[in-house]
C-alpha cells in the first residue's frame, strides 16, 4: 500500500464515530529542474508519493507524515539518487523542493521559508536561483512602494537565493537580465532581457519565492511559491 494510503487508512473494527484524532501531516511541492532527466519518481520512505513529474513541471502538493522523513528521488524506471533528503516535517508545514542534476545524478534542495513572515500589514519577496544554463544573472525588482526598477541581489549564483525584501501589500515583478556591470555594480536599467515574470500579486502577510528554472526546450521560467 502506498504512502497515501497508510495517511487515510482507519483501523478496522472501529466505529464510524470513533476515527481518533486526524494524523499530522505536513505537505512537499516538487519543482523538477533536472536537464538530464526527463521524468522522475519522489519516494517518502520508500514509497512513490509522486510518479513521472516531467522536466519543467511542478508537482502538486502532497501530504506527507509529521516526523523525520526520507525524501528520495529516481529516473522513472532507474535506481533512486544518492542524494536523498533527511527532512524533518512539521505538522502543517509546506516544504518545496528543487530538483537539479549534476553529472546526471538527482540532486534536491529543499527552499527554506525562514525569515519569510512579513511585518504587520506588510509583504516579502525572494529570488531562487535554479538555472544551470543562463550563465551569470542581474536580477532586478519592481516592489509595491517604489515605482522603478531596483536591483535585488549580485552576483546571483546558480543555486541561491536572494534573501526577502519586504514592501507594502500589491503587485511585485521580477526581472531576469544577462550580468553587465559599469563600475562593478549592476546598469540602473538592463539592456537585454531574459526573462520578465508575471506581477506577484500578494496581500498584507503573504510572502512568495519565485523560481528561477531553465525552461525545456531552452530559455528561462518561473515557478512561484507560496511561502506564506
Amino acid at each position: 500500500m502506498g504512502l497515501l494510503g497508510l495517511i487515510g487508512l482507519v483501523a478496522s473494527g472501529c466505529s464510524g464515530d470513533d476515527t481518533g484524532p486526524a494524523p499530522l501531516t505536513g505537505s512537499l511541492q516538487v519543482i523538477q529542474a533536472a536537464e538530464s532527466t526527463a521524468t522522475i519518481d519522489v519516494l517518502v520512505d520508500g514509497n512513490v508519493v509522486i510518479h513521472r513529474l516531467a522536466a519543467g513541471a511542478t508537482s502538486s502538493a502532497v501530504a506527507i507524515p509529521a516526523g523525520r522523513r526520507e525524501i528520495a528521488f529516481r529516473p522513472v524506471g532507474g535506481a533512486a539518487s544518492p542524494h536523498a533528503l533527511d527532512l524533518a516535517v512539521s505538522p502543517d508545514r509546506a516544504y518545496t523542493t528543487v530538483v537539479t542534476d549534476s553529472a546526471a545524478v538527482l540532486d534536491p534542495v529543499v527552499l527554506s521559508d525562514t525569515g519569510s513572515t512579513p511585518a504587520a500589514g506588510r509583504t516579502k519577496l525572494q529570488v531562487a536561483n535554479f538555472s544551470s544554463l543562463a550563465g551569470p544573472l542581474d536580477v532586478y525588482r519592481r516592489q509595491p512602494d517604489f515605482d522603478g526598477l531596483v536591483t535585488l541581489v549580485f552576483p546571483f549564483a546558480y543555486r541561491s537565493l536572494s534573501g526577502y525584501v519586504e514592501s507594502d501589500p500589491g503587485d511585485w515583478q521580477v526581472l531576469i537580465a544577462p550580468e553587465r556591470r559599469a563600475g562593478g555594480i549592476p546598469l540602473e536599467v538592463p539592456e537585454d532581457t531574459l526573462l520578465v515574470v508575471d506581477p506577484v500579486s500578494l496581500a498584507a502577510g503573504q510572502a512568495s519565492t519565485v523560481v528561477i528554472v531553465d525552461k525545456p526546450g531552452g530559455g528561462l521560467d518561473a515557478v512561484i511559491v507560496r511561502d506564506r
